[in-house]
């Protein structure tokens, strides 16, 4: 521990001089901190079936590992320490003579984010390099290779501690992200419904604290997970998106946002139990269950039976997508997950009715993880959510004693439940598929091209279409010549993601193929930024919850149409206040 404060006391004093060593002769391409649902389409993107992204020499390289640390130093200005969150990476390099390097730790959205926009930014580092995990199967790499070991000089890059983040990888829009560590870094209440404040902090309900602040405004409590035994936590620190960073400082560089594309929220469940015969949800029937009303499966029409409910923690994306377009709607119209948890930490409760409990999970994995063993840690059948893709639901799919809900009647994945309108599509109504039970076409397996799972050659067509509403655009955020290569493996992912896993939506065309997402949210005024639809001007504002606009038959780059929020469905937009 002393080594590791150390280091992170060296970083600060070089970066305050304006001078950022470097870890001996790599060209360093792109490091990304975020998402969890983008982590491995791109790194096959970086990886290219050994072919290398654009800019690279092949042969090129991988490998991965389950925990290496991103840590934020700026607490250390004020006197405390260094926030440490840990995460899966993914490293690649080619055989340059000077190598270049990709790399990504995957972490909540805000929490990449905010290790973005920091100044100084987050460090990727871990004390000893650990052996290679193959986190990823080695037939997704698209040649069959196992990870590999990186050469001394580039486990250097980590070791010492100064390889800083240099782009943002998230599932909502920054502003969203700012909004949410706001909210969960303040006292509990506000708004309309009491929850502008999370509890988290000792701000003002929903405020920001700026430059200037003490440490106890400008860090949180940390929120722990509630699964059995976890250790994982998300801190909750301040960050800003322009001016001064709110620790040291410093100006915040503007950024660019580039569109990756679109996956859906779903709901999974384990049907060993209560939830065996729960094909459909209504936004109604789920405010009941995760707010904490009625965990009970009578909510959702089946015989009475205690359920349990698993909320991500308030910086994760998929909790605020989810929290936008299903929960509490903008207008307040809707009963937040949220409602009265009243700032517990960890969150695990018995809810006011129907016998069950909510419990927090960190993570995609822990979420599907508390899904997948509620019954064996608590007695019952549990509900969760998660964003769809392959990967994400692997450890459930293709298991009768798991599945996913439609959404007021929509199917978020396939055309219809329990038809086999998709070649990809189980034969058991809801029941999650697989990377290893494909059609035939695809060879039982990945890679297979998005138009062999979906008739009609085209994935998720119900989000595509508009009428399945839980769902979010994911963004790389970047600059300086980080951009450039962030940009390249944007388009790498988009082929790949229609070409050989269609784990979402591109967000523009592929080719002759693949007319991309013909969809946008409205933008609104959130955090001061003000909204902006048109893809010259800039991609600004938030739009978590924003109204769902068509520009149909190819992607949508453009819409004047702003500040519209989603209220309840079949009841139009409103004007955002």
């Amino acid at each position: 521990m002393m080594r590791i404060k150390s280091l992170f006391a060296v970083l600060l004093l070089t970066v305050a001089a304006g001078v950022l060593p470097q870890a001996h002769a790599q060209t360093v391409k792109v490091v990304l901190a975020g998402s969890s649902v983008l982590w491995q389409t791109l790194a096959l993107a970086a990886y290219k079936s050994g072919s290398c992204v654009s800019g690279g020499t092949a042969p090129c390289f991988h490998y991965t590992n389950s925990s290496f640390n991103l840590s934020d130093t700026r607490p250390t200005v004020k006197g405390g320490t260094a926030a440490v969150d840990t995460g899966a990476v993914w490293i690649v390099w080619d055989s340059a003579a000077t190598p270049n390097v990709w790399a990504f730790v995957k972490v909540d959205a805000a929490i990449g984010t905010r290790c973005y926009y920091a100044q100084p930014r987050c460090n990727v580092n871990v004390v000893s390099f650990p052996s290679a995990g193959n986190l990823i199967s080695s037939t997704l790499w698209g040649d069959n290779s196992s990870d590999s070991t990186p050469p001394l000089a580039i486990q250097s890059l980590f070791t010492s501690g100064t390889l800083l983040v240099t782009t943002d990888a998230t599932d909502n829009r920054p502003e969203d992200d700012l909004f949410a560590t706001c909210r969960a870094n303040s006292t509990l209440g506000g708004g309309s419904d009491g929850l502008a404040g999370l509890g988290y902090g000792v701000n003002a309900s929903g405020v920001c604290p700026k430059f200037g602040a003490a440490l106890a405004n400008l860090q949180g409590s940390d929120i722990l997970s509630g699964y059995p035994g976890s250790t994982l936590t998300a801190h909750v620190l301040a960050f800003a998106l322009s001016g001064k960073d709110p620790f040291t400082g410093t100006a915040i560089p503007a950024a660019t946002a580039v569109s990756l594309g679109a996956s859906p929220i779903i709901f999974i469940t384990q049907r060993l139990n209560a939830l065996s015969t729960v094909t459909n949800v209504t936004d109604t029937q789920l405010q009941e269950v995760f707010s904490g009303a009625n965990c009970n499966a009578s909510a959702f029409g089946a015989p009475s039976a205690s359920i349990d409910a698993y909320l991500r923690e308030p910086l994760a994306g998929a909790m605020n997508t989810t929290e936008y377009t299903v929960f509490r709607y903008w207008n307040f119209s809707g009963a937040s997950q949220e409602t009265g948890v009243n700032g517990a930490n960890p969150l695990s409760a018995a809810c006011a009715g129907g016998g069950g409990s909510r419990f927090r999970a960190i993570g995609t994995s822990e979420e599907v993880k508390s899904v997948q063993n509620s019954n064996s840690n608590n007695g019952t059948d549990g509900i969760g959510y998660t964003f769809f893709t392959y990967g994400n639901v692997s450890s459930i799919a293709n298991n009768a004693n798991y599945g996913y809900l439609t959404l007021d009647g929509v199917d978020g994945i396939f055309h219809a439940y329990g038809t086999t309108i998709d070649p990809g599509q189980p034969t058991t109504p809801g029941v999650l598929p697989s990377a290893t039970n494909l059609p035939s076409a695809c060879s039982g397996t990945f890679p297979c091209e998005e138009d062999k799972i979906w008739k009609g050659n085209l994935s998720f067509p119900n989000l595509r279409n508009g009428s399945y509403r839980a769902w979010s655009t994911f963004r790389l955020i970047s600059n300086g010549t980080a951009l450039s290569a962030t940009e390249l493996l944007v388009d790498g992912a988009q082929t790949y993601v229609v070409n050989s896993v269609p784990d979402f939506v591109p967000a523009q065309k592929v080719g002759a193929t693949d007319p991309g997402l013909p969809l946008l949210r409205s933008h609104y005024l959130q955090e001061g930024v003000a909204p902006v639809n048109i893809s010259t001007a800039g991609d600004k504002g938030g739009d978590v919850g924003g109204c769902i606009l068509t520009n149909t038959g190819s992607a949508a780059t453009s819409d004047t149409t702003t500040s519209l929020i989603q209220v309840v469905p079949g009841g139009g937009c409103v004007t955002f206040p």
